[in-house]
């Protein structure tokens, strides 16, 4: 069997009940996708009993001295066993009145050849119901037996220079490391080949969609002092400063791709507007690409009223679009005569074309596939695109997701936004919460109830959502809405519709609530366990209010605290700054869920940490430059990406 057919071949040879459990945890069926399933930690039983510490892990062998049998219920069993022969023990050492112990043993075998399989670094996977630790490092086990030597792809020189191992015996060695120093070397090894391969994906895909325009563009401003007259606030410096660069970067003779990256509430649409207005006047179209219906009718009812002094010409285009509608819109995309189109997936059907297209904004671009923006792009000949995020990224993060993108940020509130007062409180005093929350709604004021989040359970999550909805509707009624994962996009749509419109005043929500959502007269959220959200996520979920010219105020909910907990609500009730958030967010949990990206599937290292690799990411960043002038390398190099599993990327 090859090498590349090995990795990409699906599992077998495991129990059936095994088969549906663990593709889910590897993230894939494949053996590369078992063999990349990196432990989230170890534990070293390779000390004996006598060089073992209290609280530490000991593996031995000992003679089975008595049985002593519990002379109450509810006592322990025990068993007296004196050093010599028989049984292989290995558990966490304890002492109690002058006595070592180990409280239920990890392992106690009869068979004394398993010793060195026993007393050694063990890793840690995750796990869930149905398949044990145990089973999993077996499986693996079994499957490195056959793991091919490939053709080392690194510089000899940085090798030796990190003491690495080769590709091989890092993945052999990740699994069953002989020290936990050798793991973290493996690790960062794997690490770095993760990063230098996605690096190199970032170049060639630039280098492949940076081409001459074959065109003259000209920023004329024909519409500026039109459109700013008709907005109903003042452009902030950042927003000014934007339009500028992005016009700028318009008018270079090569193809423009740019990311506008923005805190919650900062002002993107805007921004993203002029670019394309700019547009419009060198006699080009315009698409922007939202991940929802009710965003880009969002978009489309702000744009089109601003754009009312104007003769450029706006259409919506979603999958609730009437069938003579689209037909009309589709023919006036063909011809010229709609100079702006807003939709959502609908934009990159086949049977979508335009006569001229010369900008796609993508906006929350995260949420969509590589093969879906490029679908959208490619309706055009050499096309701009602009990116467009509400998710402040860290500049360490920014430069992996997109390599030497040219970014424009947007920091600064529009003047007429209040600032968000946040306080914490302990969650046994939810009835005073809904006490005040009574006066708010009787006021006309609307909110939303945050429900507990667990990763990796939205079944759960569900049902604390229903649960809570039960309770507050005792006390609210017919007032109280409920949104959630298991509903379809169009029934998500229709709840937001209806809170936006009135129709109920509080809604209550796992962490489903679509980012940009602009519903102005909800002034409060309720944030229950927020201890277990992510600083980035509370951020993001703090920004769905604080959007009127109302005070607002953001409730975080705590039951247990611990000390990094308690840092991370403070820094939520000190700082509004999206992008300080996110630094210390990376801080606290490392890069791998700054972006979401187990909520919006976006890409996300097996190995590699963003925060804790920064400085492997500037050598594969600065590595992957020198590759690129070496075609043969880069032949090598694909073959490489395919066997790390990076078609996600493509």
């Amino acid at each position: 069997m090859s090498n590349q057919i090995f990795l990409n071949s699906r599992l077998e040879n495991i129990p059936k009940f095994h088969s549906t459990i663990l593709p889910k945890l590897c993230g894939g069926d494949k053996v590369v996708d078992l063999l990349f399933y990196r432990p989230l930690s170890y534990v070293d039983r390779s000390k004996s009993l006598p060089d073992a510490q209290v609280g530490e892990f000991t593996t031995f062998i000992a003679k089975v001295y008595e049985h002593q049998s519990p002379t109450f219920r509810g006592r322990p069993y025990k068993i007296v066993v004196e050093i010599g022969a028989y049984v292989i023990i290995s558990g966490k050492l304890e002492k109690f009145a002058e006595h070592w112990q180990i409280t239920h043993p990890d392992y106690v075998l009869l068979d004394i050849n398993q010793f060195k399989e026993i007393a050694r670094i063990e890793p840690v996977y995750q796990s869930c119901r149905g398949i044990t630790n145990k089973s999993i490092g077996n499986i693996i086990s079994s499957n490195l037996k056959e793991l091919p030597d490939l053709p080392e792809w690194i510089d000899d020189t940085l090798i030796k220079q990190k003491k690495w191992l080769s590709w091989r015996e890092s993945i052999i060695k990740l699994h069953r490391p002989s020290s936990l120093a050798e793991a973290e070397v493996c690790r960062k090894r794997l690490a770095y080949d993760e990063l230098f391969a996605y690096q190199l994906a970032l170049k060639l895909a630039r280098e492949n969609h940076v081409k001459e325009r074959g065109r003259e563009f000209i920023v004329l401003n024909k519409y500026k002092e039109q459109v700013l007259n008709e907005l109903s606030f003042q452009l902030t410096n950042d927003q000014t400063r934007a339009i500028d660069e992005i016009s700028e970067r318009q008018k270079s003779k090569y193809r423009m791709i740019s990311l506008l990256q923005g805190d919650v509430g900062s002002g993107k649409t805007v921004v993203a507007l002029f670019a394309m207005i700019n547009v419009v006047e060198n006699n080009m179209q315009a698409a922007l690409m939202a991940p929802t219906t009710i965003l880009a009718e969002q978009h489309y009812n702000w744009i089109e009223e601003v754009l009312s002094c104007t003769d450029i010409k706006v259409a919506l285009l979603t999958g609730k679009t009437a069938r003579k509608e689209r037909k009309i819109i589709m023919n006036e995309l063909a011809s010229g005569v709609l100079n702006i189109v807003i939709g959502t997936h609908a934009l990159f059907q086949a049977n979508v074309t335009f006569k001229n297209l010369g900008l796609a904004v993508i906006d929350e671009q995260q949420r969509f596939g590589v093969m879906q923006r490029n679908r959208l792009v490619g309706k055009g000949e050499n096309a701009d695109i602009l990116f467009v995020t509400a998710t402040p990224i860290p500049r360490t993060l920014q430069q992996a997701m997109y390599g030497d993108v040219e970014c424009s940020i947007l920091k600064e509130k529009p003047k007429s936004r209040l600032p968000i007062k946040t306080v914490t409180m302990n969650i046994s005093r939810v009835p005073d919460v809904i006490e005040k929350l009574k006066g708010a709604i009787n006021r006309g004021e609307k909110a939303y109830w945050i429900c507990p989040y667990i990763e990796e359970n939205e079944e759960i999550n569900i049902a604390a959502a229903e649960m809570r909805f039960q309770e507050l509707q005792k006390t609210f009624l017919d007032k109280v809405g409920i949104i959630h994962g298991k509903l379809t996009q169009e029934q998500k749509d229709q709840v937001m519709f209806s809170f936006k419109r009135n129709e109920f005043s509080l809604l209550v929500a796992t962490t489903v609530i679509e980012v940009g959502i602009d519903v102005p007269d909800a002034t409060i959220m309720i944030i229950e366990n927020a201890e277990q959200f992510g600083l980035s996520q509370l951020h993001q979920l703090r920004g769905r209010v604080g959007r009127g010219n109302k005070p607002s105020f953001c409730v975080l909910l705590y039951d247990n605290l611990s000390k990094s907990s308690s840092s991370k609500l403070k820094i939520m009730c000190e700082s509004q700054d999206g992008f300080y958030i996110a630094e210390r967010d990376m801080m606290l949990r490392g890069s791998g869920d700054i972006l979401g990206t187990k909520q919006s599937g976006c890409m996300e290292f097996k190995f590699a940490d963003l925060y804790q690799d920064k400085e492997l990411l500037n050598l594969a960043y600065n590595n992957a430059k020198g590759a690129m002038a070496d075609f043969e390398l880069l032949l090598d190099i694909f073959e490489y990406r395919s066997r790390l599993h990076f078609s996600k990327f493509q």
